[in-house]
């Protein structure tokens, strides 16, 4: 006796391989069979005949650990079939936490729904909180070096020394790896020996190096050869975060398929790396990231504080041609606000609406935002118009890129629901599937979700996850092929994404017959060695 049959469903199983007609036997958290067994018996039999069925998505670039602790429930994603995400990602965890910062931290997650108090220190302690209350779906877990580095100044004494512990306690806890944001924040202060010294320490692991790079625009390529000097350092494996190019911001022509060839010859040469990339043109960003070092050095308070001066307003427009470069340019007609603790009253609204209510121009509406947000400058966030479509859809058919989201999980209602008023939260793994694959023939629906299954959970070493295969874990969704093909994933749901009928994590339904259930059989999954 299993637990559950799923009679007569067109299996993708995650490997690329076109799909075949088969029933699937679940037993406990695992799957028992794959193929036809006529007198197989279960507790619970469905019938699949028309349904696709394939493994649960896995996100490799997610940023849920900011909203995991708001939403456990993670109902935007697991209704989308996610039943993995690698968080961590672009250096910005909260943890390690030195004494003293509990507040910043509490404010921030507050900003994604978080109620409760900041209590932690570690980054074991962090994951002990995350997962002893439960969640929908499994999580695998990077360390973030702006954290690191966070803690590290806050503590004094040997900066890099202090890194390196806090590094080496991450990973006696089953991180996999660090990831870092060299675009802004703290990481942009970063130098390149002290992330080949935390290389070194994570190699003696064989962890994983995973980052959002120094520049995306003019210096593509010297990002990207810095990223392999860290990369070496310590013999990493490595993901390069959604490797593409901002349009309308100076990267020479051909500087991002030349980054692609400089990845192909890493791989070559034996370095196990590949990229990501996300389903839309949009995307999100951190609003501190146009603000120059100079402001930044005395804090955050301090830098919204300076920015209630006229003068100092006045210098920023002059020094602001970093990160979402465009908006040097003048295009602020492609930001959006999306996360303002302090204004939420604009959150959704572009920046040019913005200024119309304010009665200044668009410059002027971001300073009076960031100066609102006192202590919370950090947690501001755009949405933005960041891609050319034709560039998206080059990089989701590359074979060396993964398809991930860069957004969190988030809900209809409370805090996230106001701040998420975008597909990109709701649709954005649905997209690949209905979008790319189905309507636009991007590329075959079985390679989307190899490169949102197997190909992910293969790279980042998650065993037995990622196929539909006897042994492996049951993260398992059953899909109505008309909504997948049908649902247009270019706008907001106004319920969850419906095409995800049947949903199971670790062999427990998280959605049944399209509806979230109670259960939160989600998991931590620590670091193993690559498959």
């Amino acid at each position: 006796m299993i637990d559950i049959l799923i009679r007569g469903a067109s299996v993708i199983d995650g490997s690329g391989a076109p799909p075949f007609a088969a029933d699937i036997g679940i037993r406990g958290a695992r799957i028992a069979f794959v193929g036809r067994d006529v007198d197989a018996r279960a507790v619970e039999e469905i019938d699949a005949a028309g349904s696709l069925l394939t493994p649960g998505l896995i996100d490799p670039h997610s940023h849920s650990d900011w909203s995991i602790l708001g939403n456990r429930d993670a109902l935007s994603t697991v209704h989308q079939g996610v039943t993995t995400e690698i968080v961590g990602n672009c250096g910005v965890t909260y943890a390690p936490i030195a004494e003293g910062d509990e507040e910043t931290a509490r404010r921030a997650l507050a900003a994604f729904g978080y109620e409760g108090e900041v209590r932690w220190h570690s980054f074991a302690e962090l994951l002990n909180v995350v997962h002893s209350g439960g969640t929908a779906q499994n999580l695998a877990w990077f360390v973030g070096h702006t954290g690191l580095r966070r803690a590290a100044e806050r503590e004094g004494g040997d900066f890099v020394g202090t890194m390196e512990r806090h590094l080496h306690e991450a990973l006696e806890a089953g991180a996999l790896g660090f990831s870092s944001g060299l675009e802004y924040g703290a990481g942009r202060n970063a130098e390149t020996s002290e992330l080949e010294a935390l290389a070194r320490v994570a190699g003696r692991y064989g962890a994983m190096y995973a980052s959002h790079i120094r520049n995306r625009d003019a210096a593509l390529a010297e990002a990207v050869e810095e990223f392999f000097r860290v990369v070496h350092a310590g013999e990493l494996r490595a993901q390069l975060s959604h490797l593409n190019v901002r349009h309308g911001t100076g990267a020479a022509e051909g500087a991002w398929v030349n980054a692609v060839s400089r990845l192909e010859r890493e791989r070559r040469a034996g370095v196990d790396v590949l990229a990501d990339m996300t389903p839309y043109p949009d995307g999100i960003g951190l609003a501190a990231g146009l603000l120059p070092d100079w402001l930044l050095s005395e804090g955050e308070k301090s830098a919204a504080d300076a920015l209630r001066h006229a003068e100092v307003r006045t210098r920023v427009r002059a020094d602001s041609d970093r990160y979402w470069r465009f908006v040097h340019r003048g295009q602020w007609d492609r930001v959006r606000l999306a996360v303002s603790p302090a204004t939420p009253e604009w959150e959704g609204l572009t920046f040019p609406e913005i200024a119309a209510i304010n009665g200044t121009d668009e410059w002027d509406a971001y300073f009076d935002v960031m100066a609102a947000s006192g202590g919370d400058l950090g947690a501001v966030q755009f949405m933005g118009t960041l891609f050319e479509p034709d560039h998206v859809a080059e990089a989701v058919s590359h074979d060396r890129f993964l398809l991930g989201v860069d957004g969190f999980t988030s809900r209809h209602d409370g805090v996230l629901g106001a701040r998420t008023p975008h597909p990109l939260f709701f649709h954005g793994y649905q997209h690949f599937l209905s979008h790319h694959a189905l309507r636009a023939g991007t590329l075959s629906l079985e390679n989307a979700v190899h490169k949102m299954t197997g190909a992910v959970a293969a790279h980042f070493g998650l065993r037995d996850r990622g196929r539909v295969a006897a042994g492996a874990f049951a993260d398992v969704v059953l899909w109505d092929r008309e909504l997948l093909r049908e649902t247009d994933t270019f706008v907001v749901p106004e319920r969850y994404a419906t095409a995800a009928r049947h949903v199971w994590v670790n062999g427990t339904p998280v959605v049944s017959h399209g509806t979230r259930t109670v259960h939160r059989p989600g998991t931590r999954l620590e670091r193993t060695d690559a498959l």
